[in-house]
């Protein structure tokens, strides 16, 4: 993502929100733990459906919502600046904008310290030697580090892919054979339209 980008992005509002966050982050120098505290909260929530339907309800009383909050922050252990984030989300009736601020805040940290996430998937685990290859490529693709995921996807069948911010490269074998049924289906409407 270039520079440009992230101010287009950082201009939206939920990029207003992660652009304080961040700043906020940065002069506290919790960048990191932000960062994960976002994920531990998202991983927190998806798993307590009923506590996230309570703690998002607007028809709670806003000091029982803002103490909810602060609770759930002492018990996954935010750090004071992501505590105090969120309640500020919750009080200005935000919360949907969680994903996507979380997603503007990875994008602005990611370039702050010159990385990028990558994930690489492969229907079976690669070994020591494929993974050197999959980051030699990765390092003449992007000048920025890259921090690599790597995860297991059956569902591919075969081959690899590789997704980061703006690069989606799908070479897997189940990609391929979406590409040769959808031209057969092209071929099979084609041959039967010149026959009409």
């Amino acid at each position: 993502m270039d520079i440009n980008s992230l101010k287009v992005l950082l201009t939206s509002l939920p990029g207003r929100y992660a652009k304080a966050l961040f700043l906020e982050g940065k002069r506290e120098k919790c960048l990191d733990e932000i960062s994960g505290n976002f994920d531990r909260l998202e991983t927190f929530l998806s798993k307590n459906i009923s506590l996230k339907k309570l703690l998002t309800s607007y028809c709670m009383n806003q000091k029982d919502l803002t103490n909810g909050w602060i609770a759930l922050g002492d018990s996954l252990s935010f750090c004071p600046v992501f505590t105090s984030f969120m309640r500020t989300l919750i009080e200005n009736r935000r919360f949907d904008l969680f994903a996507k601020v979380k997603y503007v805040f990875h994008v602005a940290l990611t370039k702050y310290k010159n990385r990028r996430k990558v994930k690489v998937s492969t229907a079976v685990e690669l070994l020591p030697e494929q993974k050197k290859n999959v980051e030699a490529i990765l390092s003449h693709l992007f000048k920025e580090k890259s921090l690599i995921t790597y995860k297991i996807n059956e569902k591919l069948l075969g081959g690899i892919k590789i997704s980061s911010e703006e690069l989606q490269i799908d070479a897997s074998v189940a990609a391929k054979l979406r590409q040769l049924s959808k031209f057969y289906k092209n071929l099979k409407i084609e041959v039967n339209h010149n026959e009409d």
